[in-house]
């Protein structure tokens, strides 16, 4: 085997190696993150008020005076 084909596996090898690495790096990032990334929710509620009222009470018939 010629000293050139040597230098060609040798990098070749070492180029699946790293591919595998960087597989291995990616694949074992399971952070659904994806960084430094925060989200913030706010929910504003208006305020209630009550009010109270007495109840009235109305002359419901009879004779009105003179």
């Amino acid at each position: 085997m010629s000293t050139n084909a040597r230098w060609m596996i040798g990098l070749l090898l070492a180029l699946v190696i790293g591919l595998g690495v960087a597989l291995a790096i990616v694949a074992g990032d399971d952070d659904e993150g994806g960084g430094a990334t925060t989200a913030t929710q706010t929910q504003t509620v208006a305020p209630t008020t009550t009010t109270e009222t007495e109840p009235t009470t109305t002359d419901s018939g009879g004779v009105s005076p003179p």
